[in-house]
């Protein structure tokens, strides 16, 4: 059953509505969900109710865009960890992320070894993935240990860790190429990543109303306001918004909008320099204006959860509705970020011998 945004048509609703009823009224009588099919055993699993109830009141057209959840403000803003003090981030800074849901600009890496990586990032946008068996942009620093090496940087890891805690785990990277004149990418949010299935979630926190996920997401080439920088709403994410479907293609590929209101007020437009970085909750609406220039946006991204945030739990493959279809999870694993995992709730990558694998196969075809 697919219910991601694309709207379906008016047949197929008048079915789902029903079945979705009696969906969550199998949810609700707690009976066993191991007699369902897949699909139905994961939706009786994975949604709320407020979730049947959006998808049955509009007759399939809103839907909420992820697992909903209210951000939690805590109730200090010190650091998680001590660092050193040029990554220390004051109290004033935590709470201005709190608030905002975004911080940053911060200086991580030079001009010029941006520029030297740039070639080596154009080429991974192009070819297979060792991971996943397809041409993808995510996941290539099971292959790069350069992109290892930079994602793994104090300059990052220092900061994630006084926000999330000192035992961290990388599960996902992802190299960003815009084009020359390409669109934009509409304003969008996620929680647990079920925006990506709809069925199951990528993330399993103890509460989702915690900050459980950081995006540390850098620059290679100027990002600047005329080739789609990105754009945050400030304070969005203190809670998940619904969206309607339909309307023009943006999100890749996805035909959506995500309900909020708009207040220029609030757009913070972010230029970043080749070789800094902003983190960010993916819970905050966040999105990037079209690239009206000639030249292209590249970008990456490391993706962050603390020890105790099970990933992709009990699965072989998921699916990404906007990114290609099924990842097969034989080659997946997260990789040890910073501190130490004492929770081993995921299946694990050693990424130096990873990395340790790739040169040998290289050094073996050059052989």
């Amino acid at each position: 059953m697919n219910l991601h945004p694309k709207i379906r048509p008016l047949w197929q609703r008048v079915l789902v509505v029903p079945m979705l009823v009696l969906l969550m009224a199998y949810k609700a009588l707690k009976l066993p969900k191991k007699l369902l099919p897949r699909a139905l055993r994961s939706i009786a699993t994975h949604w709320d109710y407020s979730m049947f109830s959006v998808l049955i009141k509009s007759g399939i057209t809103r839907a909420y865009i992820d697992q909903p959840c209210k951000f939690k403000m805590p109730e200090s803003f010190e650091p998680k960890v001590f660092v050193e003090p040029k990554y220390q981030l004051s109290e004033t800074q935590i709470k201005q992320f709190c608030e905002d849901g975004f911080l940053g600009p911060f200086d991580a890496f030079s001009r010029e070894e941006m520029a030297d990586f740039r070639n080596d990032l154009l080429a991974a946008e192009t070819t297979v993935s060792e991971t996943y068996g397809f041409v993808t942009p995510r996941d290539r620093h099971f292959e790069m240990s350069r992109l290892w090496s930079y994602l793994s940087s104090p300059a990052i890891t220092e900061r994630l860790a006084q926000l999330l805690g000192p035992d961290l785990l990388c599960w996902r990277s992802q190299i960003f190429y815009k084009g020359p004149h390409s669109p934009a990418i509409q304003f969008h949010q996620a929680s647990t990543f079920m925006v990506e299935d709809y069925l199951d979630p990528a993330l399993f926190p103890p509460n989702r109303d915690e900050i459980f996920q950081l995006t540390a997401w850098i620059a290679v080439d100027d990002a600047t306001p005329e080739n789609g920088c990105m754009q945050f709403v400030r304070g969005s994410h203190e809670r998940m918004r619904t969206i309607k479907f339909g309307g023009e293609e943006g999100f890749y590929n996805a035909h959506f909008s995500l309900e909020f209101d708009r207040d220029e007020c609030e757009i913070v437009t972010m230029p970043v320099k080749a070789g800094q970085f902003v983190i960010f909750t993916e819970r905050c609406i966040h999105g990037s204006p079209p690239n009206v220039t000639d030249g292209h946006r590249l970008a990456f991204n490391l993706r962050a959860v603390p020890t105790n945030v099970p990933v992709y739990t009990d699965k072989e493959k998921y699916r990404s509705v906007y990114n290609g279809g099924k990842y097969y999870l034989d080659n997946w694993g997260v990789a040890q970020l910073r501190g130490e995992d004492r929770h081993r709730l995921s299946r694990t990558v050693d990424i130096e011998k990873r990395h340790a694998g790739q040169t040998t196969k290289q050094q073996r075809r050059a052989a």
